[in-house]
């Protein structure tokens, strides 16, 4: 270090909206950001008086926003030691130069030492474009291999890999949004040259979603700067655009839109500068999330770096009891093996429960794997699969199966039979209680909507609680469909018109209060329950603010009766 340590010490689970709020996430300019890093936890500006943290478990976890370690970096922090990081977090650190210390751990990585010891993945790639720096093949020996394993492997070009070595994967399909792409697009002509071109331009997809109803709320210019920038960007390139389709109004929230619209297919590996990517899993894809510098270079040199990740399995049996949905499951998972549970792994979910799911619950599966610290939430193909994709896309795809005697790290096994719905309390998705264990919690706000709360089925639940029903006074329940054809459809099925006359607003599709963005938010001490995906402090919404995550038919019911509830008896 370049002077005496002064330490901060910080507990497990030190998530990105913690590190840098969401609200402060319309700018890239470090030294705006490094005000804002901890404020939630330490006060704003407080930071720069550190320049070491030791923390605990997961450090990092959450969202993919290079911003958290950009902003940590330029406040003077030198070095963070935890017990474990989130994985996005980790190679976003490592791809800026910024130094990690994982305490006890002794295994080193060629790749990543590699990696460090020139600057970044920038320089490093950089030197790789030269002949100065070429990537070894695996020295993997013959061995059995989990499915993530073989698409891993097929994608780096490599017979055999195993958990815990580097390898650069071949990436079939990157997206962003205009949260990060314009930040993407600086560092990629920065970098790359002014006149520098995608290596695909049609492997990549831009979706407008994340901040264009932020004005809803809150003025702010930097918001539509970083949108207007994005989309210069996608026709420069000629890659993929999905526009605002009105004033505010997303074409779809982006984990929703590209399954359907049929970008996704199994056997693809899939990056994309948000968290939730892990979603495509679903599809029997790997997918993961990235951050800036990564997405930047994946646009110049086609592939990513990735530590083969060990997969735990969650075999889900028994007969699912009516109206428990896919987000009680998840959350129930996050109960039982917290934020850190999966870090640095692949979820991968079997089971006869998955034979009673529909699609759309499955990508809620898939989805919160993040929350449990995964990298990806992965399905293995099965008719359902089948259906859904041919139906969007008449492009082919290959299946790929693991060995029967792959090595797996865990299997859980969990019989749901008796599951019953579940709330996580703030301000983490893992505490969750079973809702009979929740003493009473009155509410103002509900909101259904996200990419995790607002497909064709969770929509169809909170219909059916809806219908003939008013919600309670002094409760605003909020619905946002995820895409447009959603809305469409829910229109024609007759859900606006339920949703109309209890008295719900319905909002333009777009991530909105999900992200702090968009109405629905937590005013001061104000409590809600929400459909969503995370609960952290401030994450929608003021910071005094009590979220509560439920299922879509939860948020409902808790709506018509002004408390969490389950049960309209």
């Amino acid at each position: 270090m370049s002077h005496a340590n002064k330490v901060l010490h910080l507990g497990d689970d030190i998530n990105t909206d913690d590190i840098i709020p969401a609200n402060r996430g319309t700018t890239d300019d470090p030294d705006h950001l490094k005000q804002y890093a901890l404020e939630h936890l330490i006060g704003v500006g407080e930071l720069l008086k550190y320049n070491v943290i030791e923390a605990g478990e997961n450090f990092g976890c959450g969202s993919s926003r290079e911003i958290a370690p950009i902003a940590l970096k330029a406040a003077g922090i030198e070095k963070i030691r935890a017990r474990s990081f989130a994985e996005i977090f980790y190679r976003n650190s490592i791809n800026i130069g910024l130094s990690l210390e994982i305490l006890g751990e002794k295994q080193q990585n060629p790749v990543v030492d590699a990696i460090s010891a020139v600057g970044g993945l920038i320089p490093f790639n950089q030197m790789r474009r030269q002949g100065k720096i070429t990537v070894p093949p695996s020295l993997t020996p013959e061995r059995s291999m989990t499915l993530v394993e073989k698409l891993l492997a097929k994608a780096s070009g490599n017979s055999y890999v195993q958990p815990g070595e580097v390898v650069f994967a071949q990436v079939d399909l990157a997206l962003s949004h205009d949260a990060v792409a314009a930040p993407v697009a600086k560092t990629f002509y920065k970098h790359y040259g002014e006149g520098a071109k995608l290596w695909d331009s049609q492997r990549v997809v831009l979706v407008a979603d994340h901040f264009i109803q932020v004005n809803d709320i809150r003025p702010d210019n930097k918001a539509h700067l970083m949108y207007e920038q994005m989309v210069q960007f996608a026709h420069d390139q000629a890659c993929h655009l999905f526009d605002i389709v009105s004033p505010g109004e997303a074409a779809g929230i982006c984990h929703v839109l590209l399954p359907e619209k049929g970008f996704v297919r199994p056997g693809m590996i899939i990056a994309g500068t948000d968290s939730h990517t892990c979603t495509y899993g679903a599809l029997g894809a790997f997918s993961t999330g990235v951050g800036t510098t990564d997405m930047a270079n994946i646009y110049a040199m086609g592939d990513m770096w990735i530590r083969v990740p060990q997969t735990l399995v969650f075999e889900l049996s028994g007969t699912l009891p009516p109206q428990i949905s896919a987000k009680d499951i998840i959350l129930f998972i996050l109960g039982q093996i917290g934020c850190a549970g999966a870090t640095s792994k692949v979820m991968e979910f079997r089971g006869s429960i998955l034979a009673q799911l529909p699609f759309d619950e499955r990508l809620t599966l898939a989805n919160m794997a993040i929350e449990c610290g995964a990298m990806c939430g992965l399905i293995v193909p099965d008719d359902t699969t089948r259906n859904y994709v041919r139906s969007r896309s008449s492009q082919g795809f290959e299946e790929i199966l693991a060995d029967p005697d792959a090595e797996y790290e865990r299997v859980y096994q969990f019989d749901l039979s008796d599951l019953e719905p579940q709330v996580a309390r703030p301000p983490k998705p893992d505490q969750v209680v079973p809702i009979s264990q929740l003493e009473e919690i009155p509410i103002t706000k509900a909101f259904i909507g996200s990419c995790t709360g607002g497909k064709l089925y969770d929509l169809a639940q909170a219909a059916e609680v809806l219908q003939g029903r008013q919600i309670a006074d002094k409760v605003n329940l909020f619905i946002v469909p995820a895409s447009v054809e959603i809305r469409e459809k829910a229109e024609a099925l007759g859900y606006l018109e339920i949703f109309e006359q209890a008295g719900a607003q319905i909002l333009k599709s777009g991530c909105g209060a999900c992200i702090n963005s968009g109405l629905g938010v937590l005013d001061k001490e104000e409590t809600g329950v929400y459909a969503t995906n995370r609960n952290f402090k401030g994450r929608s919404g003021d910071p005094t603010g009590k979220n509560y995550l439920a299922s879509p038919r939860t948020v409902a019911i808790s709506a018509v009766l002004g408390k969490i509830s389950h049960n309209l008896d």
